[in-house]
């Protein structure tokens, strides 16, 4: 059997091709383990941010997904994920309307790997696993384009 190197594919429709994704940083804290769990006193707390850059003619999305398990003021766990993928913009004019569309598309396509990372880490570290609504993907990259200098654009 032999194995395609090229592109993973693209969805009908879609203007954007993926060609890698991967783990760029990861980290699962469990000091609060082996401590006994109240489900209704629980807090998890959890952020996100996108970084995008231009690397070798391809685009790199980064999710950054940070989750922190709180139980009274102890913390049970802190989990830490920056997953990428290296993506590909076809048939498209607008560079800055490409960007929109890349994260956006991207973002879709990463979110759920990284949701079963952050899940799986927290079930192995002996809680529920924590299953993430997923974010709102154009507003959360537009809140960090906004925050970024203009030089950046």
């Amino acid at each position: 059997m032999a194995l395609e190197t090229g592109p993973q594919g693209r969805e009908a429709g879609s203007n954007a091709i993926l060609h890698n994704r991967y783990i760029k940083d990861f980290s699962f804290e469990n000091p609060g383990a082996p401590a006994p769990i109240d489900k209704d006193r629980v807090h998890i707390d959890i952020s996100a941010r996108v970084d995008c850059r231009r690397w070798r003619g391809l685009h790199e999305v980064t999710l950054s997904i940070t989750a922190t398990a709180t139980q009274e003021a102890e913390i049970l766990f802190l989990a830490e994920l920056s997953y990428a993928g290296l993506f590909e913009l076809i048939d498209f004019g607008e560079e800055k309307a490409g960007w929109n569309l890349i994260v956006s598309e991207a973002l879709h396509i990463l979110f759920p790997f990284a949701d079963r990372i952050i899940a799986d880490s927290a079930r192995d570290g002996g809680y529920p696993p924590l299953n993430l609504t997923p974010p709102d993907f154009v507003g959360l990259y537009r809140q960090e384009r906004a925050s970024a200098p203009e030089e950046a654009e």
